[in-house]
């Protein structure tokens, strides 16, 4: 699949969910000014995506998408850290072609601009997991399965305990297991289900 048709996937199933915040507009690639350095891929995800008002997927698949504005600073939030005197310097263990697109809960979503497609990883504190292959692997993923969860479930996917309810999981696992392959299932699963 193409990045193309994942964003536009993306945007629709973003638009569909009663529930989501902001906007998310799938468009005709548009000239943008980086504000840090995002390769290729990433590039090509911010001229075809306008997001507007802080928008934020809905649901158990909470995620809140990073405008362009915003992009250098989270960069500066996960690409540094303190030394023992207390300055912050550049973190050696953080892969400086990764760009965190997404938040969730705190943890992060990050893309490697140094790699063809992109791919995506899961920041979990100091674990990380590949969620993806490519960015257009995870968009369209994340597209399937906000449709499920609103059009299947009504988002009605816990028990009475908060629990997510183990039909609504095994629906999230065929979808990573189909749309990113059983190498990367367990990384989708593990970020947004623990």
């Amino acid at each position: 699949m193409t990045l193309d048709t994942a964003l536009n996937n993306f945007a629709a199933a973003f638009a569909a969910g009663p529930d989501n915040a902001g906007t998310v507009r799938y468009r005709a690639p548009e000239p943008i000014v980086e504000p840090i350095p995002l390769g290729p891929i990433v590039r090509e995800y911010y001229a075809r995506m306008l997001l507007g008002g802080r928008p934020m997927v809905a649901g158990i698949l909470i995620l809140d998408l990073i405008n362009l504005d915003d992009l250098e600073t989270i960069q500066h939030e996960w690409g540094w850290m303190r030394d023992k005197s207390g300055r912050e310097v550049i973190d050696p263990t953080w892969n400086h072609d990764r760009i965190v697109i997404a938040y969730r809960h705190g943890d992060a979503v990050s893309v490697d601009g140094g790699t063809p497609g992109g791919v995506v990883h899961g920041h979990i504190g100091s674990c990380t997991c590949k969620i993806a292959n490519d960015l257009a692997s995870f968009f369209q993923a994340m597209a399937e399965a906000m449709l499920v969860e609103a059009r299947t479930y009504d988002y009605e996917v816990r028990d009475e305990d908060c629990t997510p309810l183990p039909a609504f999981l095994d629906d999230m696992r065929a979808i990573a297991r189909r749309v990113l392959g059983p190498e990367c299932e367990a990384g989708f699963m593990e970020f947004f289900f623990g």
